[in-house]
């Protein structure tokens, strides 16, 4: 190894590293030491202890975290500011804890009135979006005009295209109300925020139906065709796009040889020579493997004849292929492999 290259336990994260120390003491210490941290830390590190990084377990890479530490305890640092428990910790020794309280007040009390939507930065971002999504384009405009830059970015990029232009427009002639009215807005929101934390964001049904479509991709094949069957007579369009993600565009790259001929020959080449623009190497490579000779430069010379064109149409001509592979696995006569297949020799 590169002796300037950092050793593999030292790439892992602080929580892991401060784990692995703590598991390396016996209790009575490890407790003691874990008395004296910030709580908002404490849940990160039991959290890693709960599943700790492999290359932390060795005596060797315990001995590399214990003389990391000794040479930070003996080097010379600078300054780094203080977060609340600290500052408290410091002013408690210093003044007494109401004292310490007092003082630790008036900073948040100062602080919450010179941003009162800090709190954001801290959130998630689709958190955020969620509960903004309740409200009017202006007060998103207002909120989203007093967090940092990256939060505004990070939040708007849930929104619609037509919203966030509204968003962004109102962003850029919004007129702050009074201090009150700003903390009245901060404080339901962060409520708001609180709440909504405790209930799991809802699914998009695309990815209700994605999960379907991978549960019945791992089903034996008469469980899915009955499942399937039954879906079809309650709701035949849910039906047909759990069928479209269970077999998509890019698992005809997977397609064995005699599947993927005989797939291709119910096909015209204007139909095949359009679906194949932009079309993923791996799908493009397997398709034009199993045609002959003179189909596949017939394929080649029409695709660029074609010219550019709208993705639309190449999306249709993707379709209409993918309803042909679909009714061969209907019939019968084609079956892709199933991801509940063992492999044998």
């Amino acid at each position: 190894m590169d002796e300037d290259e950092p050793k593999p336990e030292m790439k892992a994260s602080g929580a892991q590293r401060a784990a692995a120390f703590l598991l390396s003491l016996d209790k009575d210490t490890s407790a003691n030491v874990m008395r004296g941290l910030d709580p908002k830390v404490v849940s990160k590190i039991a959290e890693a202890m709960t599943d700790l990084d492999p290359t932390l377990c060795s005596a060797e890479a315990v001995d590399s975290l214990y003389r990391a530490l000794a040479l930070t305890f003996h080097q010379k640092t600078g300054v780094r500011p203080q977060d609340s428990y600290e500052l408290f910790a410091l002013l408690e020794t210093s003044y007494g804890p109401e004292e310490a309280e007092r003082v630790i007040q008036d900073i948040q009390a100062r602080r919450r009135r010179e941003q009162p939507f800090a709190f954001l930065e801290a959130c998630p971002a689709n958190l955020t979006a969620r509960v903004l999504k309740e409200e009017s384009p202006a007060v998103v405009a207002l909120v989203l005009s007093h967090v940092a830059p990256a939060t505004s970015a990070d939040v708007l990029g849930a929104f619609d295209e037509d919203t966030t232009l509204e968003i962004v427009k109102r962003m850029t002639t919004v007129t702050p109300p009074g201090i009150e009215t700003m903390l009245a807005i901060a404080d339901d929101l962060q409520e708001r925020i609180r709440e909504a934390s405790l209930v799991p964001a809802p699914r998009a049904q695309e990815d209700s139906l994605r999960t379907v479509a991978d549960m019945l991709n791992f089903a034996e094949a008469e469980i899915e065709h009955a499942v399937l069957t039954r879906l079809e007579e309650d709701d035949g369009e849910t039906a047909g796009q759990v069928r479209d993600l269970m077999f998509t565009w890019d698992d005809l790259a997977t397609i064995e040889k005699r599947a993927m001929q005989k797939i291709l020959a119910s096909v015209d080449t204007k139909t095949l020579s359009i679906a194949l623009k932009a079309s993923p190497e791996p799908v493009f490579e397997n398709v034009m493997n199993n045609l002959s000779s003179r189909v596949r430069d017939m394929v080649i010379d029409e695709k660029e004849l074609l010219g550019p064109m709208p993705f639309s149409e190449v999306l249709q001509s993707r379709a209409a292929i993918m309803s042909a592979v679909r009714a061969l696995m209907d019939s019968g006569e084609f079956s892709p492999a199933r991801a509940s297949d063992e492999l044998v020799t």
